[in-house]
């Protein structure tokens, strides 16, 4: 969908798109998969409801998204419901506005359409090809059966159709296409003089008075960091780790050997011959049998597929039908197809499809190690699988414990554990138990501080548990002046460099405003300008402070546009503007022409579908509950 709307619209318009497909495949249709035990909806728009289960369902994929992309470094406030709300259903009520226009402008997108598009797909394609397999393999991991994410998708197709029709219904006149080539295709003369910061960096001197009086005038700016001590314990998988004997090996061993070989796919081809007014049970049988007689005798399945099959989605691919673990096709199929070797042809078999020919084309299951290289691996995993429920519960019984315990002590005494000491910690640092958020929350947390409580048990990996216990605190307090005067002999050094900077900058605005050259007047103080002729917005050439502020400057009059500009690094700019000249749509070739009309019929429809969108916006009955 976005792809078609970035070619047809930008601006406010590509916003509100983007907006309504921040949550894949726009969330529409979740509460027919939902039960909400809650009657009162989330919103109601011109009278559609937007359940509480839509909704929550949005927030969870932001969440996941946050996760996905800033993982344990995501502050834990982020993902709070309550912040995360309001932009979930804001896009939701979008997206059910726009869906709602497009069924008044009689806007339906067909099955055929729907299944093409899902063919084109490349995440559901192999080897260039559409593969049912991985597409029923994606849709799982989604968490998706095959008509939910049509139905999705449906709705994303129908919202690309109104936005390339609103979009389609721009008129952009010669005036406007004029007004647009004539902006950006504009060319600028200009000449600017840099005055650098370093030339006065080494003419600046502060006294020690000066930087006591900043101290003073500032101690705020200079407090030491927050620290924390706590005392904590801390439950791991390993500490319920026990010995695996050698029995128990072999028997795993045994059993993945077993697992292995219930997993075996199969990848299955067939003709299929429908019984139908026009065939008969008997002549469908056959003509099977003649088939079969001549892909024995060495005909080809694929070209007798391609003949004869009535699966039509199948024949055109040699029949085949892809992979199954046994539970794909109907039973008969299944069980005769589990019966034939691999490249072996199957008698006729009958399902409520009609009559089949079969063929293995290959078997596939998952490879087993030698039970030496699996040693390890096995062993690991029995530990793990005893542990985790003894882990679990002394998760519980620790929760239970430290809840009004004043401190570690007595639950590990009970527990037979350990009371480890952190070091004193800031809040920047990322060490050790502070590169958990939550732990880092917990330590600073006030409350805990001022009642002497414990921290709930916080799960740090699903293998890994803490608990903490607040023992020192240290609350920012002023650096002394000594350990901070070179920062602020620094500071009050670039301060003053800078206030010299602006005034020679000013010096030099007033001398070309009082109608000097450029050229002149850098000589005259020792300092370097440069000329642009017939610069562009897109001349790269050029610093691109200096370039946006050299087209940001009014158009001169009778004498040239001055204005000063200050770059990042601290240097001062003195811009000295002498001609704007707009471009000319008669002067483009016929290329670069036809590109500036496309850029402004872009502009005219995000400007009409923003405009189509606000209208629907405002017009519309939106409860929000």
């Amino acid at each position: 969908m976005l792809q078609n709307i970035r070619n047809n619209i930008q601006g406010t318009a590509a916003k509100v798109i983007i907006a309504i497909i921040v949550v894949p495949f726009a969330l529409f249709g979740i509460d027919s998969l939902f039960n909400s035990s809650s009657p009162t909806p989330a919103a109601v728009v011109n009278g559609a409801k937007i359940s509480q289960a839509e909704l929550q369902q949005a927030i969870s994929l932001q969440k996941r998204r946050l996760l996905s992309m800033m993982g344990d470094q995501i502050d834990p406030s982020m993902l709070d419901d309550t912040i995360l709300r309001k932009p979930a259903l804001n896009t939701l009520i979008k997206q059910q506005l726009l869906l709602q226009a497009a069924k008044n402008e009689n806007i339906e997108i067909s099955t055929a359409q729907l299944n093409a598009t899902i063919v084109a797909m490349p995440q559901f394609q192999e080897d260039g090809r559409f593969s049912q397999e991985r597409y029923e393999q994606v849709l799982r991991l989604q968490g998706y059966n095959s008509s939910f994410f049509k139905q999705l998708l449906k709705s994303d197709l129908t919202i690309q159709q109104l936005s390339t029709a609103i979009a389609g219904s721009a008129i952009v006149s010669d005036a406007e296409i004029t007004r647009a080539v004539g902006l950006l295709y504009e060319s600028r003369d200009y000449h600017y003089i840099n005055v650098p910061l370093a030339r006065f960096t080494d003419n600046v001197t502060v006294s020690d008075e000066e930087v006591a009086a900043y101290y003073e005038a500032n101690t705020d700016a200079f407090l030491s960091d927050e620290k924390v001590r706590f005392s904590y314990i801390e439950l791991t998988e390993q500490q319920f780790y026990e010995p695996v004997s050698e029995d128990q090996v072999q028997s795993e061993y045994q059993r993945l050997i077993e697992a292995s070989n219930n997993q075996i796919e199969r990848e299955a081809a067939h003709i299929l011959i429908e019984v139908n007014d026009d065939r008969s049970r008997e002549e469908a049988q056959a003509q099977l049998e003649k088939i079969r007689a001549e892909i024995l005798a060495g005909a080809s399945f694929g070209d007798e597929a391609k003949k004869y099959s009535a699966d039509a989605g199948s024949a055109a691919n040699d029949g085949l039908l892809g992979f199954t673990s046994g539970e794909s096709f109907p039973a008969e199929f299944e069980e005769a197809l589990a019966n034939l070797n691999e490249g072996e042809l199957s008698p006729v078999v009958e399902t409520e499809a009609g009559l089949h020919l079969i063929k293995l084309v290959s078997i596939r299951k998952p490879e087993v190690p030698d039970i030496d290289a699996a040693r390890l691996e096995i062993t690991e995993r029995l530990r793990q699988q005893k542990a985790q429920p003894r882990l679990v519960g002394a998760v519980d019984t620790l929760k239970d414990l430290v809840f009004n315990a004043e401190s570690l002590k007595m639950p590990a005494e009970e527990m037979k554990l350990k009371v480890s000491q952190s070091e004193l910690l800031s809040q920047n640092s990322t060490e050790g138990l502070f590169a958990f958020p939550a732990v880092k929350q917990a330590a600073f947390n006030q409350e805990l501080r001022s009642q002497g409580l414990n921290s709930e048990v916080i799960e740090l990996t699903p293998d890994r548990y803490v608990v903490l216990h607040i023992e020192e605190y240290k609350a920012p307090e002023p650096k002394p002046l000594e350990t901070v005067r070179n920062e602020i002999k620094t500071t009050l050094s670039d301060n003053k460099a800078a206030a010299a900077a602006l005034a020679k900058a000013k010096e030099l605005q007033l001398a070309l405003n009082a109608g000097g050259r450029a050229e002149e007047v850098a000589k005259e103080h020792g300092l370097v300008w440069n000329g642009v002729v017939d610069g562009k917005r897109s001349d790269i050439s050029v610093d691109s402070s200096i370039r946006n502020q050299a087209f940001a400057m009014p158009r001169p009059g009778s004498q040239a546009s001055v204005s000063t500009l200050r770059k990042n690094g601290g240097d001062q700019v003195v811009l000295q503007l002498l001609e704007v000249r707009y471009g000319d749509l008669s002067s483009l070739t016929g290329n670069v022409a036809m590109e500036a009309e496309k850029n402004a019929y872009r502009n005219k429809s995000s400007q009409e579908f923003s405009a189509y969108f606000n209208s629907l916006w405002e017009s519309a009955e939106i409860k929000i509950n």
